[in-house]
């Protein structure tokens, strides 16, 4: 009974990048199962036109949870966990930039979809109203079940975690390469991991604000979605501008193990790997310039609908040439045909498949035929099911015996490939014939079941081949037989180190040479500068010098094990739980362990129990002078920045399209708003004088000044605050116009950031207090006035939006 609290300790305490991602992994596994089980459910409803096996809400449920669970809480997560082991590994890091950040970020993933899954026993059962949320039906007046609050709770809870996870992948990976690992030599993974992260950072607080405005409108009656102003429009554009990045999202990383799992089993390095990379880069950018292509039957003015038209053929092109590379690195190459290529090698058609049946809907007048039918439904799946599932399954039987020591029990897997293909076209392919038939209906025509009962037997077999590659994994985890340290043989940092590796991942530091190889050294017997004459010379008898082989103590890493991010996600769980089921009790239960968590947080800052002393020596070209924290502050801007664009872009949506408006100046004073610009100007300057006095030793003008900015953020609330308890008594509430509600909500937006940066000014305070300029002070100082600058700048914006125009 010790021995299984203490093993459960360990993990729910851990920050190892290695312990989080198999936590991922087997989450994501479990959100799978769950999920398919939902898609069988209505594929036996489809197999049959007037079938009774599901009622109409029953089935609108089934497939509004399969959905979202599939793409927020089982795909991505899946391929975050499979990161979260291995990026670190084929960089050459201990662990990720922020370990502890990292366990919040897992915490949170698993607390957001629990909260999903409870929504199945609200009142009135779970969401109904499709994974897309479509507006005006996402509402109360037209769905009034506590279901979709509580998804759309759970949406934003996810979206916190996503936030946080594409701060740490990308500051690890930019800040913590091996020396040597330069950009060239970084495997296709780490990149396709780059990718990805850019998309969720810019994307995910689109669909943010898109919740945040939606529970407003279903809990405090206000009308973005159901009103003219905003309507069903608004919600499309917020929903749409993530969700075609979130398509892109859930295929680079596929695509990333793809790469490297061909060109392992082909013995020959990707072809035009530059060229991949650029063409990614294309994809990236364009993914933003294309989600109207799904409004075309909007009424959407003909040239917007040719300009995304356009855009919508163009980004066909940078997949095109990923797809060319991965063929023509096959060429005339010696192909080992282990279950992991195979797997590789199978996505490759069914890419083919979903990609080119996707450019269909690039033509306007094809896209008005096929929206809403089973042609999306076959082209999408294709891709998500076929290549994205197909490409981590790949990746995760290369890496499995790195994860667990063990082999993959290859027969049995190559069972499962069979099955799987087999299903994956059986189940998908008919969908195309039903070009014809709506999507989301529950009873059809009859001329159509032949196909469906076609796509319902290939259901089964898909799902089967899952059971089997179930067995597979058990089967192989509990084999007796121990994999060999590199079992294929193949190049990469990861296969240098023990399988599984250590706690610190190397017995060493790993250093990469111009010509490919790697060595492991001690970091402390060598400088930085000779380090880099060594790499450019690749001189061996000078390698051997400093080559340190089988010692633990050549490397400052140590394990950090807290329980305070499951606290954090459990409190902010309890809150959103409660706010589902509106229960008082249960919100302020959530918040103050919320509030205790955070204060147990910085308790371990300050006690330096959480300090990870930063590797000595990395390849971090061209952020060399650039610390991690503000890299990680600067990232958090830009999605930050991305949230409050969202917003305004919401308000200058709905005023474009308002008949009247009242304006700003008659209904806010503003010398009220000039009063607050000042103020707000002042807690910046003072922030910035607080860093200044800290450079110059100067504590107790570093205090006074940081106090001055607490005292200004406060006095910035007090006067919003009275504001609106001023326009509450004169009947201007967040109800009585369109206007009025955008005040509210992007003010109020912004005051919860102005908290947040009270919180963040105080605990400068404190750190000044107690350790003056070190520990990091005078840096902890330097963040917390950049995110003050974004509070001013969102300030900026709205004292003219709301007072002046």
């Amino acid at each position: 009974m010790v021995n299984t609290i203490s093993w459960l300790k360990s993990w729910i305490m851990t920050t190892n990048h290695k312990r989080i991602g198999i936590l991922y992994i087997v989450t994501s596994l479990y959100f799978f199962f769950v999920a398919g089980t939902l898609a069988v459910l209505f594929r036996l409803q489809l197999a049959m036109p007037e079938s009774q096996i599901l009622g109409a809400k029953a089935f609108n449920q089934a497939v509004t949870g399969h959905g979202l669970l599939m793409l927020l809480w089982f795909l991505s997560p899946l391929q975050f966990g499979l990161a979260n082991y291995i990026v670190p590994l084929q960089i050459g890091a201990r662990d990720l930039a922020f370990p502890r950040l990292n366990a919040l970020s897992y915490w949170l993933y698993l607390f957001s979809g629990i909260l999903m899954l409870i929504g199945f026993f609200a009142p009135g059962g779970a969401a109904d109203v499709g994974w897309t949320l479509y507006a005006p039906l996402n509402t109360a007046k037209y769905t009034p079940a506590r279901g979709v609050d509580i998804a759309v709770l759970s949406i934003l809870m996810f979206a916190v975690s996503v936030t946080l996870g594409t701060i740490n992948f990308l500051v690890t990976i930019i800040k913590m390469r091996a020396p040597g690992m330069t950009w060239d030599k970084l495997p296709m993974f780490p990149w396709s991991i780059i990718f990805t992260v850019l998309l969720m950072l810019l994307a995910f607080p689109a669909l943010g604000a898109a919740s945040l405005l939606l529970l407003l409108d279903r809990n405090l009656g206000t009308t973005f979605y159901i009103g003219k102003e905003g309507g069903a429009l608004l919600w499309d554009h917020l929903f749409w501008f993530f969700g075609h990045p979130e398509v892109y999202i859930l295929l680079f990383p596929s695509l990333g193990v793809l790469a490297d799992v061909i060109s392992a089993f082909s013995g020959r390095p990707l072809y035009a790997k530059r060229f991949v990379i650029v063409a990614f880069i294309a994809a990236t950018i364009l993914s933003y310039i294309v989600w109207m292509h799904h409004m075309f039957i909007t009424g959407t003015s003909l040239f917007v609908r040719k300009l995304f038209s356009v855009t919508t053929a163009l980004i066909s092109i940078p997949f095109e040439m990923a797809t060319l590379s991965l063929i023509l690195t096959l060429y005339k190459a010696r192909i080992r045909y282990t279950i992991p290529m195979m797997f590789a090698l199978a996505s490759i058609p069914l890419f083919i498949i979903g990609g080119a049946t996707g450019v269909f809907n690039a033509a306007i007048i094809l896209d008005r035929a096929f929206r809403g039918t089973y042609w999306v439904v076959a082209h999408f799946h294709y891709i998500m099911a076929g290549t994205a599932l197909f490409g981590m399954i790949a990746g995760l039987y290369y890496w499995f015996p790195k994860i667990t020591g063990k082999m993959i029990s290859e027969g049995l897997a190559k069972l499962q490939l069979v099955t799987a293909l087999v299903g994956v076209n059986l189940l998908y392919f008919p969908q195309f014939l039903l070009m014809d038939m709506p999507r989301r209906v529950l009873n059809y025509n009859p001329e159509w079941t032949g196909l469906n009962q076609l796509s319902t037997v290939g259901s089964f077999i898909y799902g089967f081949s899952f059971l089997i590659g179930l067995i597979v994994m058990l089967r192989s985890l509990y084999a007796k037989k121990k994999s060999p340290e590199n079992p294929w043989g193949t190049w990469g940092i990861e296969w240098l180190t023990s399988s599984p590796p250590p706690s610190h991942d190397f017995d060493g530091t790993p250093v990469v040479l111009n010509d490919g190889s790697v060595y492991l050294i001690d970091e402390n017997s060598v400088s930085r500068d000779d380090l880099y004459k060594v790499i450019e010379a690749s001189d061996e008898k000078q390698i051997a010098r400093i080559t340190k082989k089988g010692d633990e103590g050549t490397h400052s890493h140590k394990e950090f094990l807290t329980f305070t991010p499951v606290l954090l996600a459990l409190g902010l769980f309890a809150a959103f739980f409660g706010i589902g089921f509106m229960n008082s009790w249960v919100i302020s239960l959530g918040t103050i362990l919320f509030v205790v968590a955070l204060y147990l947080w910085a308790k371990e800052d300050f006690s330096g129990t959480s300090f990870i002393p930063a590797p000595k020596l990395v390849e971090d070209y061209p952020f060399s002078g650039v610390d991690k924290f503000k890299l990680a502050i600067w990232t958090f801007i830009a999605g930050e920045g991305f949230l409050f664009g969202s917003l305004i872009g919401a308000y200058i949506f709905i005023r474009s399209r308002s008949t009247v408006w009242t304006p700003g100046y008659t209904l806010h004073d503003p010398m009220v708003g000039l009063f607050n610009t000042v103020i707000l100007f002042t807690a910046a300057l003072a922030i910035s004088l607080g860093y200044y006095g800290l450079k110059k030793n100067n504590y107790g003008m570093a205090r006074s000044s940081v106090v001055i900015a607490f005292l200004m953020g406060l006095l910035f609330l007090l006067i919003k605050l009275s504001e609106w308890i001023g326009f509450s008594a004169e009947g201007y509430g967040i109800t009585s116009s369109i206007e009025a509600q955008l005040y509210y909500v992007l003010t109020g937006a912004h005051a919860s950031h102005v908290i947040a940066g009270l919180i963040a000014t105080y605990y400068v305070l404190k750190k000044i207090s107690r350790f003056k300029s070190s520990n990091g002070t005078d840096r902890t100082v330097f963040l917390a006035g950049v995110y003050w600058g974004i509070v001013d700048i969102v300030w900026v914006f709205l004292f003219p939006m709301f007072y002046l125009s």
